[in-house]
């Protein structure tokens, strides 16, 4: 086993170092949800069935976003006569282009917003009435590999049987029936623990930016700036005549994972000492809140912008700036008037009949 700077190698498996913190910063958002889970009385093995429905369309929106919405290092050679352009349509018409087309996540270029938002619509799809219905269909879809699993299960069994002298029971399939609620369960006390955790995990993956030497800002001289090599550098700072190889640059992605590592706890204090001056999904929105509000700002440090079009306009400075005002004018109405107080009450009545509680 040995070190490279982006890998570890054990034997001719390679394993990106970016991929492994990426992990841990999922079990670890994961596991804090779950202890959040279980301190509220409900089940935490819900934390790890939306987690296990979240991973493949986060990932999927995060590259689709990316192909949406591609770097302004990847299209500054558009409409220039020999220079590669790779926009959405390059990425379209390079679909399967195993090295850098559009399938082609393990090159890098996957966007935290549609990561995000691919993840919580696997979320939203495990907690709602559709989650049985997509099980009985994936059930139905995969019934030869299960029947055929059940039948080597009961060969098994069955020898073992044999061999200590008990009788074994003939083979007989049998359909698989899940345990979830028909009606699906509700949402809101569940995006608030996501709310909470999800800070702590972004703080951790943004690591793996540094593992790739990505997110980065500005010159700068400030003594915490980081040296960026020449191929990690985007134009105009690959020239090594005007920026040497000793320049420093921000570290963007330092700068937002301390800034995660405060709202983690700012949010897990909030959770647990004032919840009960706020509703349900306060919690998210309260993150929704601060991150686009710190996002916004580190934008304006960054080199490496994502934009719309050829329009110029940066693509996450404009969807923060959208997610910002949202979230706090849906603060706001929620919290207006003698609307908040049966909203509270609704509230109260629902996490009872959830967690078991007696009603008052």
């Amino acid at each position: 086993m040995e070190f490279e700077q982006a890998h570890l190698v054990i034997g001719n498996l390679q394993i990106r170092y970016y991929g492994i913190i990426i992990v841990v910063a999922l079990l670890a958002g994961a596991y804090v949800a779950s202890l959040l889970a279980s301190r509220s009385g409900r089940d935490s093995d819900h934390i790890w069935g939306g987690l296990t429905w979240a991973i493949v369309p986060g990932i999927v929106g995060a590259r689709l976003w990316f192909v949406l919405f591609p770097p302004v290092s990847l299209i500054q050679g558009c409409g220039i006569e020999g220079e590669v352009c790779q926009n959405t349509a390059w990425f379209i018409e390079n679909f399967f282009d195993t090295q850098s087309g559009a399938i082609a996540i393990w090159s890098g270029g996957l966007s935290i917003f549609g990561a995000g938002i691919g993840a919580a619509l696997g979320v939203y799809l495990y907690l709602s009435v559709w989650h049985n219905r997509i099980i009985g269909l994936l059930t139905t879809l995969l019934t030869p590999v299960l029947w055929l699993a059940q039948l080597l299960e009961w060969l098994v069994m069955t020898v073992v049987r044999r061999v200590t002298g008990k009788d074994a029971a003939a083979f007989r399939y049998q359909r698989p029936v899940s345990a979830f609620p028909d009606e699906g369960m509700r949402l809101s006390p569940w995006i608030d623990i996501a709310g909470v955790s999800i800070p702590l995990g972004q703080a951790i993956g943004r690591f793996a930016n540094y593992v790739n030497q990505e997110l980065y800002g500005a010159p700068t001289n400030l003594p915490w700036g980081i040296q960026i090599p020449r191929d990690a550098r985007v134009a105009p700072f690959e020239s090594l005549i005007d920026y040497p190889i000793d320049t420093l640059f921000h570290p963007i992605w330092a700068y937002e994972a301390l800034w995660s590592l405060v709202a983690f706890y700012v949010l897990w204090r909030i959770y647990h000492q004032y919840r009960d001056r706020l509703l349900s999904g306060d919690i998210l929105l309260l993150y929704i809140a601060q991150y686009s509000f710190g996002r916004f700002l580190l934008e304006f440090l960054r080199v490496e912008i994502a934009v719309i079009g050829q329009s110029g306009i940066n693509s996450s400075q404009t969807i923060t700036l959208i997610a910002f005002v949202a979230a706090v004018a849906l603060l706001l109405r929620r919290h207006r008037g003698g609307g908040f107080t049966a909203a509270k009450a609704a509230d109260e009545r629902a996490e009872r009949a959830e967690t078991g509680q007696p009603a008052e």
